[in-house]
């Protein structure tokens, strides 16, 4: 009888054993579908900041670099020999541009249904079509903010 019992004995050791294991295997699963869950979300959310905060920089510093030059010719009062520097800080100032953290210089607001790739994009298109716009309208401001090709000093009027 002894025999017997020891394999009852045994079969449910390996039921309890077998049951185990699947917990254990179904903890296992679902901790790490939740550490896989949270790890691409770090990496998502500190990829779409990394390349947010280099839109943003560069639409502020661009804006507020000429916005603060022309500002300061004009609170100095500068009167400057230049007469080229002095039709293009007039024709800075008829641009009205809104200051370089204002909403309207970001497209994110405008696209807030679409994906952060086709926002960033787009960012990236409206400050360099900006940029490239008060260049040509704005050459002799935006040559000096421009290293010059021996270095990196930037070239001085």
């Amino acid at each position: 009888m002894s025999a017997f019992e020891d394999s009852d004995g045994e079969t449910d050791f390996k039921e309890i054993s077998s049951t185990n294991y699947q917990r254990v295997q179904e903890k296992v699963a679902k901790i790490s579908y939740a550490d896989g869950i949270a790890d691409g979300r770090e990496k998502v959310f500190q990829d779409s900041f990394d390349e947010g905060f280099e839109n943003g920089f560069k639409t502020g510093f661009e804006l507020a670099k000429l916005s603060a030059f022309y500002e300061i010719m004009k609170n100095a009062q500068a009167e400057t020999e230049n007469i080229e520097l002095r039709a293009e800080q007039e024709a800075y100032y008829q641009h009205k541009l809104a200051d370089a953290t204002d909403k309207a210089h970001f497209k994110y607001l405008e696209h807030q249904g679409e994906s952060l790739n086709v926002i960033s994009n787009k960012q990236r298109i409206y400050v360099d079509d900006l940029l490239g716009t008060l260049a040509q309208q704005l050459p002799a401001t935006t040559n000096l903010f421009t290293s010059s090709s021996s270095g990196s000093s930037v070239n001085v009027v």
